[in-house]
């Protein structure tokens, strides 16, 4: 029982790697965009809003962290200052409320400073619908997993290591 829960464990701390980036400021596009390849589940885009929610999340979240999000229509990767390009690469919808939810999302990070890449990472969340799930829809249990990855992501964007993996990654 204790390997379990951890007792017989040898992990050992990491220290913070100093990327020597302080975010304050930052534009996202107000639509995560879809990766080319990946399985990317079209009832689940078509009926749940997840291409806006991410950005939402994001925004409330990271405000509460004390970092500025600008929400803009059309994301200039190039533009002065710190800007997040934020595409899904893979939505799986799979389950319903009487098998049990299996849902999963996961976004690749691109964040940009003055138009040249400074940082990638992937964040990825599963889950199956939490305490309740016989009652809850196929979209609240995937917006569960986007606000995940959103809160991940704030906590990325504190200390922007170059390819971290996220979450369930």
């Amino acid at each position: 029982v204790l390997a379990g829960c951890g007792g017989n464990s040898n992990v050992k701390p990491v220290s913070k790697v100093d990327t020597g980036i302080n975010i304050s400021s930052l534009n996202i596009q107000q639509s995560a965009g879809l990766a080319q390849g990946g399985p990317l589940d079209q009832v689940a885009l078509s009926e749940c809003s997840l291409l806006t929610q991410f950005p939402d999340l994001l925004t409330s979240i990271a405000e509460k962290k004390g970092v500025q999000v600008n929400k803009v229509s059309t994301l200039d990767t190039q533009a002065k200052g710190y800007n997040l390009d934020v595409k899904y690469t893979q939505i799986i919808n799979s389950g319903n409320a009487f098998i049990g939810h299996r849902k999963y999302t996961q976004v690749h990070l691109t964040l940009y400073k003055d138009g040249k890449v400074v940082s990638e990472a992937d964040a990825g969340r599963a889950s199956g619908g939490g305490f309740g799930a016989g009652f809850k829809g196929s979209c609240s249990v995937l917006g569960r997993t986007v606000e995940a990855n959103a809160s991940d992501t704030v906590f990325w964007l504190a200390n922007p290591v170059n390819g971290a993996r996220l979450g369930n990654l």
